[in-house]
């Protein structure tokens, strides 16, 4: 086949001295497109990249490509990761991963959830902060933990992000008012152990821990190699609560019509209950797997970078009824 790989780089985003730190940490490293491109080249497909951007469209209309490789977070507004795929829809080109409705439901974390409460998919209580700082009334208890309901790789959660009394709340919730102008998550907070938990296709991936010492994972720990936070793969689980997860994580892919990858962080508490945090329709596909935890439990799973891409790539074919060859 022959496939367009779009993407927005961290090199290329559109910095401005206004940006709050980490603005742009969820973009791809050049790396990572270098690394699809190469798995995409063993796989005997034709494949070029292209910005994702509204710039390369009559480009990438003029390469025909049979199918685009999307990895497309995007760079402005609430709905930024469902633009590529509204464009490809209208342009009528088949691509890998969620549509329009998908990233948008699992982009706006608030959205998420309320889908999640639907259909009965455990998810921690929660409050939305709308406008300014006023906290709406909620009967949640402390400690309390506060992010960004519209931001990916950790973007805004620093080591404050806990709160245990209201003070601390409102200086949270102060903090990341003052680097996003969308909505604010303040949930109630899971004491327990965190999970990640990544599909390829139809299938769950081995369950990841990720121990941090400061109980929860930060943006900042993110994006340090040398931070002391540390994955477990295949995650000390007993095989019935593996199953349990691994059942969850397949309901909370389906409620958000997510595609062909997705990778979702969830908790369970000091009781062996779960709970589903938020869901990533383009987890990071850094070819690190120290940096990646999607790359990581393929690894566990015994699959190499290139079999990623061609897992990708074969779900995504299925469902737009493409050759291979």
């Amino acid at each position: 086949m022959k496939i367009a790989v779009l993407a927005n780089l961290k090199e290329d985003a559109p910095v401005s001295k206004e940006d709050p730190p980490g603005r742009w940490d969820d973009l791809d490293d050049r790396k990572t497109v270098d690394a699809i491109l190469a798995s995409l080249h063993e796989l005997g497909h034709t494949a070029q990249y292209f910005p994702a951007t509204i710039e390369s469209i009559q480009e990438l209309k003029n390469y025909t490509p049979d199918l685009c490789f999307n990895s497309a977070e995007g760079h402005f507004g609430d709905s930024r990761e469902a633009q590529m795929p509204a464009i490809l829809d209208s342009l009528r080109i088949p691509y890998t991963c969620a549509g329009v409705l998908g990233m948008s439901l699992s982009h706006n974390k608030a959205v998420a959830k309320k889908m999640f409460r639907d259909t009965r998919i455990p998810t921690a209580n929660f409050v939305v902060v709308r406008y300014g700082t006023e906290i709406p009334n909620h009967k949640m208890t402390f400690p309390l933990f506060v992010k960004p309901g519209v931001e990916g790789s950790s973007i805004g959660i620093n080591d404050s992000a806990l709160v245990r009394n209201e003070e601390e709340l409102l200086h949270q919730v102060k903090y990341v008012r003052s680097i996003t102008d969308s909505l604010i998550l303040v949930e109630q907070y899971i004491e327990g152990r965190e999970f990640t938990i990544g599909i390829l296709g139809d299938e769950v991936l081995p369950i990841v821990e990720i121990i941090s010492p400061t109980g929860f994972y930060s943006s900042a720990q993110k994006e340090d190699l040398n931070s002391a936070v540390r994955r477990v793969c295949p995650a000390d689980l007993s095989p019935e609560k593996t199953a349990l997860f691994k059942s969850i994580a397949k309901r909370a892919m389906n409620a958000l019509h997510l595609l062909d990858i997705c990778r979702m962080d969830m908790r369970m508490d000091t009781q062996g209950n779960p709970y589903v945090l938020e869901v990533n329709p383009i987890p990071l596909m850094d070819p690190d797997p120290n940096q990646a935890s999607l790359v990581f439990a393929s690894a566990a799973a015994g699959y190499t970078y290139t079999d990623i891409v061609r897992k990708i790539i074969e779900s995504a074919a299925r469902r737009w009824n493409l050759a291979l060859n």
